[in-house]
């Protein structure tokens, strides 16, 4: 089982700053670093490659996480994947990079065919229903749809509890269990996101364009508990992404992910 941690737009500023690097060094053979859930904390382009140096020159792994985006987020974007291909193809199988967006995942393909790509936690349903319940793939035309781009690892959140799968009915649905690879992320589950949020984004008239707003990147100060009458478990908001935590282990032991094509497992010290 692989081990890794999400340190999100923060990335290892964050571990350095509170001296956290060298027993997260040990602990974890993966760091996910970027934006995942909203193009406005899109970190400059160059930054992708430094943090991807940074972990490959310790001798880890990284992902690089994206987000949905518009034609802003994919200009953005688009000297990324450059920048990081470059970077994979002496990385070994070191280098990842998780998407968000049909058309990010398009233009990783176009730009950077070397790289090694994800469908990310917003887009893995266009192959998998997954439920607190049940974690199904759709049928094996999704799967190959991915495949033919270059995708058979799929990010998923944890739902708190063992999902049944349908994996024994594979032949089925037209798939084998090896054609697709899981990640699981824990322990948050992202429940919904917008386009935007109510802490760093200013009102929007219907006269405005949304394209000059700046974001102010509140969300990076911290995250807002909330609750709902109707929802037992308590909420947490941090930028345009609402969260469900589950904090006690889910599983007995790693036989049980694996048998569910879970082969690695993503940490969150924050939502």
């Amino acid at each position: 089982m692989e081990n890794g941690i999400r340190l999100a737009e923060r990335g290892s500023a964050w571990l350095r700053a509170g001296g956290g690097l060298d027993e997260a060094l040990r602990r974890f053979g993966w760091f996910y670093c970027g934006a995942e859930f909203c193009e406005n904390l899109l970190p400059t382009p160059g930054w992708y490659a430094r943090e991807a140096e940074f972990f490959l020159g310790r001798g880890a792994a990284v992902c690089l996480l994206t987000p949905p985006v518009s034609e802003k987020g994919l200009k953005v974007l688009r000297p990324v994947f450059r920048g990081l291909a470059r970077l994979a193809r002496a990385a070994a199988g070191r280098i990842e990079v998780t998407v968000n967006d049909l058309g990010a995942l398009q233009l990783a393909r176009e730009t950077a065919p070397e790289l090694a790509l994800n469908a990310g936690r917003l887009i893995y349903d266009n192959v998998l229903l997954a439920d607190r319940r049940k974690l199904k793939v759709l049928n094996g035309e999704a799967v190959r749809l991915f495949a033919s781009l270059g995708v058979d690892r799929f990010e998923i959140s944890t739902t708190g509890r063992q999902q049944e799968t349908n994996f024994g009915d594979a032949k089925a649905y037209g798939f084998r269990p090896s054609d697709i690879a899981l990640t699981l992320h824990y322990p948050y589950l992202n429940l919904t996101s917008g386009r935007s949020c109510v802490t760093g984004m200013p009102d929007i008239g219907p006269e405005d364009s949304p394209a000059g707003v700046a974001c102010r990147r509140e969300c990076a100060a911290c995250a807002f508990e909330l609750s709902h009458p109707s929802i037992n478990e308590p909420l947490t908001v941090r930028g345009n992404t609402v969260f469900l935590k589950f904090p006690a282990k889910f599983y007995r032991n790693a036989d049980t992910l694996r048998r569910r094509r879970i082969d690695r497992l993503v940490y969150s010290p924050f939502p």
